[in-house]
């Protein structure tokens, strides 16, 4: 189980080849993906998803090193151009980061992010979302986010909204709650007219939530938000 705080002034750190896992703040992530690029089909999984997903028209990856034997990644991109991790946008950075883990050589069986789109643009998100849930759909791993987007949650697809939940705090509470959004009252009439987005920019889930009855189950949690597991 992994729970990933990304931050970008980690990610752009040099980092000590031979790595194969990201740590939680994503300190070695130039090492990481030096790893992947080892493999020749998980190098260009990752390529195609870095041009799909990101402003950048990369065809490449290179992995010099300083002297004291760090590396430090820098995309390639047509005409030689090239731009190292510590140059590149925050955006681009927490992809690379996502993939890293998702791609990786060493993938763990659980993934938990937080605030999942931020610094992606949001025209890139159905591609964010394609590339969990793919990654999901093919292997043993599951992955959970948190996120405030309702763009996302407009993207997610059948299995993932079905386990999407509201992390949520009643008033005169000290703990939070979490609840699948299927199990909120008339949720699953709604949904069929409505999409997920919707109820969230509405207020919907809140309301809902504040004369509901604890007739579903729920779990304790530590804080509020909306959050989706696919």
């Amino acid at each position: 189980m992994r729970f990933l705080d990304l931050q970008p002034g980690m990610m752009r750190q040099p980092s000590m080849p031979g790595q194969t896992t990201l740590s939680d703040r994503g300190e070695n992530l130039s090492s990481v993906l030096q790893a992947i690029c080892e493999d020749d089909a998980r190098k260009a999984t990752l390529v195609e998803w870095m041009q799909m997903l990101t402003p950048m028209d990369a065809v490449d990856l290179r992995f010099p090193s300083d002297l004291s034997g760090k590396t430090l990644a820098v995309i390639v991109e047509p005409n030689d151009h090239e731009t190292t991790l510590y140059s590149a946008s925050d955006g681009t950075l927490r992809f690379l980061a996502i993939a890293a883990v998702l791609l990786g050589p060493s993938p763990e069986r659980f993934y938990f992010f937080e605030e999942i789109e931020n610094g992606i643009h949001p025209a890139r998100l159905d591609l964010l979302v394609q590339l969990i849930e793919q990654t999901v759909a093919d292997g043993p791993a599951q992955v959970a986010a948190t996120t405030h987007s309702p763009t996302l949650l407009r993207l997610l697809g059948p299995e993932a909204r079905e386990h999407a939940s509201l992390v949520f705090r009643r008033e005169g509470e000290s703990e939070g709650h979490i609840r699948r959004i299927v199990d909120l009252p008339e949720a699953r009439r709604i949904l069929e007219t409505q999409d997920l987005a919707r109820l969230f920019e509405s207020g919907w889930m809140e309301t809902s939530m504040a004369f509901s009855q604890d007739d579903a189950p729920e779990t304790n949690a530590s804080g509020n938000g909306a959050g989706e597991r696919a």
